[in-house]
């Protein structure tokens, strides 16, 4: 079944979109443009989405009239509902507080198509004391309005950030001390016997497909949360709030008593 798309917000024409992607790139969520049309002018747009790791889609003509009631020249780009932030600056400010009483924490939904799963996983992260959201450009959802109305209005209380290679993004952070842990219903070792008052790096994988093995091998380990043997696993964004909330105890909620450096 084709993923549906959230039309919500979104701007068309070919000024129009490439304004948006010379001023304010980060809010772009992905670009469609019209199958089989070579105008230099909108290669020249795909191109700057292109370079600013924008995915770009390809539709036939009859999908773009559905998408957009109106002229849109062969573009349509979809935004997302609020600028999202740039992940290096939040990373260098994250990095300083590794080893102090108040260690970072850092969410990645890997993979993840349903952008109210994404939102709930959203509003878990800001309820419970993450710093960051962050996920990779392709092949995921965005901050659509779906995931935004999801979210219950948290996507403005934490930082969310976008990366066009979450291997390298999830390599500097083991690197530089961060734990990063998978939640996995098959692994072995129950989450609450890891030692989590530190930098953490919490990846809860997508509906189907679960963790990415591009994003497994920058792993340092696979934890799975207890539950009955009559159940064979939690909703994404469920398991993402009992790991926050482990994270928590361990730390004696003193996360949701500080606030962010």
């Amino acid at each position: 079944m084709p993923r549906r798309i959230d039309t919500s917000v979104c701007i068309a024409g070919l000024h129009t979109v490439e304004a948006q992607l010379r001023n304010a790139p980060n809010q772009i969520n992905h670009v469609v443009v019209q199958l089989g049309l070579t105008a230099p002018r909108l290669h020249a747009v795909q191109k700057l989405a292109d370079q600013a790791g924008i995915r770009v889609h390809q539709l036939p003509k009859i999908r773009l009239d559905a998408l957009f009631k109106g002229p849109h020249q062969g573009i349509v780009a979809f935004l997302d509902a609020r600028p999202l932030d740039d992940w290096e600056p939040v990373r260098d400010r994250l990095i300083p507080r590794l080893g102090t009483s108040y260690p970072p924490l850092v969410v990645v939904p890997a993979a993840m198509e349903d952008p109210r799963n994404l939102g709930a996983c959203i509003r878990s992260s800001a309820a419970l004391g993450a710093d960051a959201v962050l996920w990779h450009a392709k092949g995921a959802a965005g901050l659509t309005p779906t995931a935004a109305k999801a979210s219950a209005g948290t996507e403005h209380a934490i930082s969310l950030c976008r990366v066009n290679d979450i291997e390298k993004s999830l390599k500097e952070l083991r690197d530089a001390g961060f734990l990063l842990i998978g939640l996995a219903g098959d692994a072995e070792q129950p989450l609450d016997t890891v030692e989590l008052r530190q930098g953490l790096v919490l990846v809860v994988g997508g509906e189907d497909r679960g963790i990415p093995p591009h994003i497994g091998r920058s792993l340092t380990l696979k934890a799975s949360l207890r539950m009955s043997e009559k159940v064979q696993s939690y909703n994404a964004s469920v398991a993402l709030s009992l790991a926050l909330y482990e994270a928590n105890r361990q730390q004696q909620f003193t996360r949701l008593e500080s606030d962010s450096v």
